[in-house]
């Protein structure tokens, strides 16, 4: 399962170091904060918001395992959220 966040990414054909670059971190920390192996600072949610002009929110960002049904169009399945 991809996280809604590298799932955006790709969709959008973005590479992690052009992202990594406009939002100003190193590209192994974005690499891992994709992978859920890093939790991403608010600080860096929040230009991953912006980058991506709202298709996704901080709290995909921060709890990915929460939006598992996130649809690579940036909109989610709020039904398949947890609390």
């Amino acid at each position: 399962m991809q996280s809604p966040l590298r799932s955006l990414r790709i969709s959008q054909g973005h590479t992690l170091s052009h992202v990594a670059k406009l939002i100003e971190i190193d590209p192994a920390n974005l690499s891992r904060i994709e992978r859920g192996q890093q939790m991403a600072s608010l600080e860096v949610a929040e230009r991953l918001v912006k980058f991506y002009e709202g298709q996704i929110n901080e709290l995909q960002i921060l709890y990915p395992h929460r939006y598992p049904d996130f649809i690579s169009s940036g909109k989610t399945n709020t039904a398949g959220a947890q609390p």
